[in-house]
């Protein structure tokens, strides 16, 4: 399979390759065997979205029509309506497929979306005492089959958002061994995507998102939710692997970042039964974080500043705002953001405008 490139890159590679044919370094034979492992990504086309809004508002004005009239309606017949939307927007979306490919995909999202809705009317016309994150549940097994079999990464991807909504919903509720299934899933459904670093990236933040649900429901003290992200964190930045290792160092940093953040407050480390004052330990770990996050900021890392900046505005706020003057402290405080702004621009210059974290 075809490597998709964004433009830019593909036209920057043809280009190059072009300039080594032009100095007889390679063929034109070599040049044209060498792009066929690439192709160029259609990116964000006008024509696609345009009818998928298209799309999208006819079925909404459908959906309007159909719930204005809907106590008019006995339940068989809207049973009925509910089946026939939903497998004419699928008919009409496999119809189109060869012919108009971008409508026939509108059609496909108008489906899930149908689906969905489906589900929540199904539960009102039956009377069905459920509970609302597990018709969430079902949406999310619906649309995982229809986008691996189809080989849709929008709608695989919308299948993570509707799991994570499941997830933050029932944090109350023993969800664990589902959390589990939808996490391997995932996992194993970026494979009909090559792995896609979009993809890798959902994934990451679906496990996230189930250690988070599990930790709160075994009812795990504040500090010891912390200190496991910030293990987490650091694991995912440091440990070598081949699947999207630049997707894992970048949400390794956020959860660093994140985690220690949550770590500086006193409040937190004080749910530790041996510790009275948790103020010289909340300002030791910053001060530690801060001096670790710089090291990474050493390597021109965005991310790491980004955190670097919140936490010396925390310190600063929490410090000072009582104490100085509100002018001078706001010019201060603007004085620090300006500063951190022009590092920002130093680095993005260096790297030639490229914002995502750079390899080893």
């Amino acid at each position: 399979m075809k490597k998709k490139l964004s433009r830019s890159s593909y036209k920057f590679l043809l280009s190059e390759l072009s300039g080594h044919r032009d100095r007889d370094i390679i063929t034109q034979q070599q040049l044209e065997d060498m792009m066929t492992f690439y192709e160029e990504d259609a990116g964000l086309n006008f024509i696609r979205i345009l009818v998928t809004i298209g799309s999208l508002l006819i079925g909404l004005g459908i959906l309007s029509f159909i719930a204005s009239n809907w106590q008019y309606m006995g339940k068989s017949l809207k049973v009925i309506v509910i089946i026939a939307a939903l497998g004419i927007s699928i008919f009409t979306s496999f119809k189109l497929e060869k012919s108009y490919p971008k409508t026939s995909k509108a059609f496909l999202y108008l489906s899930a979306l149908i689906y969905g809705a489906g589900i929540f009317l199904m539960e009102q016309i039956f009377n069905i005492s459920g509970e609302l994150p597990q018709a969430f549940l079902l949406w999310t097994l619906g649309v995982v089959p229809m986008a691996l079999i189809l080989k849709e990464k929008i709608l695989f991807i919308f299948a993570h958002i509707l799991a994570m909504i499941y997830i933050n919903g029932s944090f109350n509720e023993n969800i664990l061994v589902y959390g589990v299934i939808l996490v391997t899933l995932f996992y194993v459904g970026n494979k009909y995507f090559n792995y896609s670093k979009l993809s890798t990236f959902f994934n990451n933040a679906v496990a996230l998102n189930v250690v988070l649900y599990a930790l709160n429901y075994f009812e795990v003290e504040g500090i010891y939710i912390g200190i496991t992200f910030l293990i987490i964190g650091l694991l995912m930045y440091y440990l070598k692997h081949e699947l999207n290792i630049d997707i894992f160092r970048l949400q390794g940093l956020i959860v660093i970042g994140i985690s220690g953040y949550a770590l500086t407050f006193h409040r937190i480390w004080e749910q530790l039964k041996f510790i009275q004052d948790g103020n010289t330990i909340a300002v030791g770990f910053g001060i530690v974080l801060i001096v670790y996050l710089l090291s990474l900021v050493r390597q021109r890392l965005l991310t790491p500043l980004i955190f670097t900046c919140i936490l010396i505005l925390r310190y600063y706020f929490d410090t000072l705002y009582d104490f100085m003057p509100k002018s001078l402290f706001f010019i201060i405080g603007g004085l620090i953001l300006l500063g951190f702004g022009h590092y920002f621009e130093r680095i993005r210059r260096h790297r030639g405008g490229d914002l995502n974290e750079k390899n080893d």
